[in-house]
């Protein structure tokens, strides 16, 4: 999903899964966001698509389908923006799946459905999605221990004609944490990837491996570090300020410059501050500053490292 936008519609969910990765400031609330940008707009999503050049977007949650109406709107304003060749897919339990629910998300053009059937009866949904024509996938945790009932889901998926399967690592996360430690779960490798996770998606992939329904695995590394940055460093690609410099991270780098002389030719003014390119540091009199700040962040404004290289007053 680097490519895509991540439209996470709303925090609520009919079900409550002990290992679900969602932050607390998201979980249950009926809140909405454009990749990391909260948002209360609808229209704030074509932006947001516009400065990180997006390919399509995937709509996640919660359960999407708890606001059919927000959903169906947003996928009519970014078709209608973007073109039929917007890529756009949804996550869903299929608890909220019903027939007519299904029909409206086809008819405005959603282009494909993902579901995580956390319950045995959900399966009816991804009957009804595969009997209407959708394009149908699963995505399912791997989750140490269930390897039989992983794959008892995968053999059902493959009876059904289900185009894919994603596996995804189980992620460890503030808000799971106390869940996961108490069926003995920790941390394996990487800042999340639960241990076990791993050995247990590829004893399935190794099982399934000649079978007719495409398995893929996503570890928790991938999709927090790779996907994460190549969605900063499309946004900063086309939102950069010329003075800014792009990390290989997808962050932006600046240099905070408190002086008399007008610096207006090289950036712009920010308070009592002028921002520049950090490489006119070293070019430009340092006697005639009184303070120089690097200042790296993310795209979307939030600070992650500041630094006092130089201060007339105390040493950096």
């Amino acid at each position: 999903m680097g490519g895509k936008m991540v439209v996470f519609i709303s925090g609520e969910c009919g079900d409550s899964c002990y290992y679900c990765p969602v932050s607390e400031n998201r979980f249950g609330k009926d809140n909405f966001y454009a990749n990391e940008l909260k948002t209360s707009d609808l229209q704030d999503f074509v932006y947001e698509s516009y400065r990180m050049n997006a390919l399509g977007a995937g709509i996640t949650g919660g359960d999407p389908l708890l606001h059919l109406d927000r959903v169906v709107e947003l996928i009519k304003l970014l078709k209608a923006e973007f073109g039929t060749s917007y890529h756009v897919h949804l996550y869903t339990t299929g608890r909220y799946a019903t027939r007519d629910a299904l029909s409206e998300l086809l008819s405005v053009g959603l282009d494909e459905i993902r579901f995580h059937p956390v319950k045995p009866q959900y399966l009816s949904a991804v009957e009804k999605a595969l009997g209407l024509g959708m394009e149908v996938g699963l995505e399912i945790p791997a989750i140490p221990g269930e390897e039989e009932k992983i794959t008892k889901l995968i053999e059902w998926a493959r009876s059904k004609k289900i185009k894919f399967v994603n596996i995804n690592e189980l992620e460890l996360t503030e808000r799971n944490l106390m869940n996961l430690a108490s069926k003995g779960l920790k941390v394996g490798h990487g800042l999340a990837g639960v241990s076990g996770s791993f050995n247990t998606s590829l004893k399935i992939l190794e099982t399934f491996n000649e079978s007719e329904v495409s398995l893929h695995y996503c570890s928790s590394v991938y999709k927090d570090v790779v996907e994460t940055r190549t969605r900063f460093i499309r946004t900063v690609r086309t939102s950069a300020k010329p003075y800014e410099e792009i990390t290989g991270e997808g962050t932006l780098v600046r240099a905070l410059v408190k002086t008399k002389l007008d610096l207006s030719d090289f950036g712009e003014k920010k308070g009592e501050f002028f921002a520049i390119s950090p490489t006119l540091i070293d070019m430009l009199p340092r006697n005639e500053f009184d303070e120089i700040w690097l200042v790296e962040e993310l795209p979307y404004g939030q600070k992650i490292h500041e630094k006092l290289i130089y201060s007339k007053t105390k040493k950096s």
